[in-house]
Order: structure tokens, then C-alpha cells, then sequence
């Protein structure tokens, strides 16, 4: 029988485990709490989790030197026991706001990587079809999307992977949209560190990790109690909702990864057909122009419309081919106004009788429309 040592977990989790069948003990490595207290010594356990949850207003008890008051039983053999088979199972939970803290509560951890923050509403989890990631189907039960708790809070720093190797030794399990590790498996000779994003419920994790994946890492089998084999009606309703949920999150989560890159591409012809017409490039150039120097913005404005009609060949045409009239028409009549005559640049030390803020910028609102509806053009066949 596997023997489990839990690590700042629930007492309600000891028990349930307990009642369960397994052989599990519990403690606290003191990182949190000020005080470490371990049952046993860690080379003579099989699997290890890690869940450390504080109240609010403990961060003084954060401490890399806790009180030790099991002296007799040390973490030092971790990293030895590791290689020699065992699993640490690790929550990366957001414990502080302080990233130096929240390392802190980690550093003890035998090949833990560095942690850093991030707000991830989007998640992606590996498959583990093709090989050799396949390999590591045994995990696939971790892989819940929909029981995450989101946003995701904390993002891993993995050592790099042995290309040396065929069979990985460094796996992301969940990652961001930008490819940050969120959750991982680092592989040491004959055992493994997995460090996982938090869930709704950890302990729940811990629970799907003994009775899926465990027995088919270590060939046991479990002994689940007479209540928790049986299912009631309303657990067997909630359980067909949440699945139907998940199913559905995956089938968004590809929608959306699908729709982003429709987007992207979109975008990119967009830039690509723009920046290709002569008459478009002319207008942001006279666009930047106009943002930059505010005594003659107006003057650069009325080069917009003018450029656009210049193509067409002249107002009538340029209205009919482009279309927003009311706002062509505006633009030009205050560049006309023989008072702000705008239409001729300002000779070196002229001074440029000042219009108001309202009617220049209601004078870039209503060049951008024309700008706008000119670019709708370009893009008609």
C-alpha cells in the first residue's frame, strides 16, 4: 500500500483519506505556520502533497527558519528520495503579494521552479495523445480545465528540458495564452515533482490523483469507503452538469484559440492592403502630422480630404465613391472660414489665429469618419 504524507492540508482531508483505506499521514513543513511538524520520516513515504492555505493576516509567520518541533524527522532527504522514486505533488497557490514571499513558502521544495504572478483567464491543458507525450497519459485525469480556479494566479519558471532524452523529463501540464508554464511535471531519475495551478478544490485534486492516477503510476489499487463508492442521484445531476460544462468550456477554448488566429490574420491583411495604397499612405501621413503639431492640425486635416478627392477626381465623385458627406463637408468648411484659413501652411513666424478645443477635435472625429469609410474602399471587390 502507497504511503502518503499530506502537507498543509485539511484535517477533514486526513480523515476522508483515512476512512478511505489509505495509509496516510499528515503535517505541516512550517513555512506558514512558524512551526514544523512532521509525523515521519519522508523516505519512508511513497507520495507527498503540498497545499499550503493561509488565513488572512498571517504573513508574519512567514519564516524560512520555522520552529522545529519534530527535530527527530527532517525534509533534507527530499531531494534524495525523489530521485529515488518518490512523487511531491505541489500547489502553486497565490499566498502573498510579495513575490518574495511567495518563493518563500516554496523554497524548500527540492527542484521547485521560480515563481512569478500573472492573471490568466485562459488555460490550456495537454492532451497527452501524441508521442512521446503520451507517455504521460497516466496525468491525463489532472488535466480539469473547468475546475481551475480562474483567473489563474501564479506562473511556473521550468528548467529547460534534456533534449538528450527521448521520453521528456520536463512536461508542461497547463499553460497561458502566451506559453507560460502554469502547471508542470519535472521528472528526476526514478521520481517526479508536479507542480499543478490551484483548483476550486485542491483536495479534490489530491483525491482524483489517489484513485486515477496513482494506481496507474504505481500499479496498486484503492480501497474507497462504502459512502464515497456510491453515488446519489442529486451528485450524479451535478456531475452530468459540470461535465457538460467542461465539454463545452473545451469546445469555446478551441473556438476561440481558432477564432484568435482568423483575427490575427485578418489584421495582418488589413495592415498589408492599407500600407499598399498610395492615397492611404498620404493620409496617415498627414494624420501624424495633424496629431503633432497643433497650430497647423487643421491645414493636415484638410489635406486628408483633399488627397481622397484628388483620387476619385474631385468632392463629387470622392462623396459618391466614399460616402459620409456631412462629415467631408464639415471638414472643409472650417478650413475655408476665410478667418482660419487653413488650407495654406503657416509661413515661419506666422501666427495661426487659434480655433477651440471642441472644434478640432469635432474636426478629427469627423475626418477619421471619412478616413474610415475611405479604408471600407479598399476593401471591396
Amino acid at each position: 500500500m502507497l504511503k502518503i504524507l499530506l502537507l498543509d492540508c485539511s484535517k477533514s482531508l486526513h480523515e476522508k483519506l483515512t476512512r478511505q483505506g489509505f495509509d496516510v499521514e499528515a503535517g505541516t513543513a512550517g513555512i506558514c505556520t512558524g512551526v514544523r511538524k512532521l509525523p515521519s520520516q519522508v523516505y519512508e513515504k511513497d507520495l507527498i502533497f503540498y497545499n499550503p492555505e493561509l488565513p488572512t493576516g498571517t504573513e508574519q509567520y512567514f519564516t524560512s527558519n520555522p520552529e522545529d518541533e519534530t527535530p527527530q524527522f527532517s525534509l533534507v532527504h527530499l531531494g534524495n528520495q525523489i530521485e529515488a522514486g518518490i512523487t511531491v505533488v505541489v500547489f502553486a497557490n497565490h499566498l502573498s503579494d510579495s513575490i518574495k514571499i511567495q518563493n518563500l513558502l516554496y523554497s524548500w521544495i527540492p527542484f521547485m521552479p521560480q515563481l512569478s504572478f500573472t492573471h490568466d483567464k485562459i488555460v490550456m491543458g495537454r492532451s497527452f495523445r501524441e508521442y512521446p507525450d503520451s507517455e504521460f497519459k497516466a496525468y491525463a485525469p489532472l488535466i480539469q480545465i473547468g475546475e481551475l480556479s480562474i483567473p489563474v494566479l501564479v506562473k511556473l519558471l521550468p528548467p529547460p528540458r534534456n533534449q538528450n532524452v527521448f521520453v521528456p523529463d520536463v512536461l508542461d501540464f497547463f499553460w497561458n495564452g502566451k506559453g507560460d508554464c502554469l502547471g508542470v511535471i519535472i521528472r528526476r531519475k526514478f521520481g517526479s515533482l508536479i507542480v499543478l495551478p490551484r483548483f476550486n478544490s485542491n483536495e479534490e485534486l489530491i483525491e482524483v490523483f489517489l484513485h486515477r492516477v496513482a494506481p496507474r503510476i504505481y500499479r496498486t489499487t484503492t480501497n474507497i469507503g462504502l459512502i464515497d463508492s456510491y453515488s446519489s442521484p442529486n451528485e450524479k445531476e451535478a456531475r452530468t452538469k459540470v461535465q457538460r460544462l467542461i465539454d463545452a468550456e473545451k469546445e469555446i477554448v478551441a473556438q476561440l484559440g481558432e477564432a484568435r488566429g482568423l483575427f490575427s490574420s485578418a489584421t495582418r491583411e488589413k495592415e498589408r492592403v492599407i500600407n499598399g495604397d498610395e492615397t492611404a499612405k498620404q493620409i496617415l501621413t498627414y494624420y501624424e502630422l495633424a496629431r503633432r503639431q497643433d497650430e497647423s492640425a487643421l491645414f493636415y486635416l484638410y489635406k486628408i480630404i483633399e488627397a481622397i478627392e484628388n483620387k476619385f477626381g474631385g468632392e463629387f465623385q470622392g462623396i459618391k465613391a466614399v460616402g459620409p458627406a456631412t462629415e467631408w463637408k464639415a471638414v472643409k468648411r472650417l478650413a475655408n472660414e476665410s478667418y482660419r484659413d487653413a488650407r495654406h501652411p503657416p509661413k515661419p513666424g506666422e501666427i495661426v489665429k487659434k480655433w477651440t478645443a471642441a472644434e478640432i477635435k469635432e474636426c478629427f472625429k469627423n475626418t477619421e469618419t471619412v478616413v474610415r469609410a475611405y479604408f471600407e474602399t479598399l476593401f471591396k471587390s
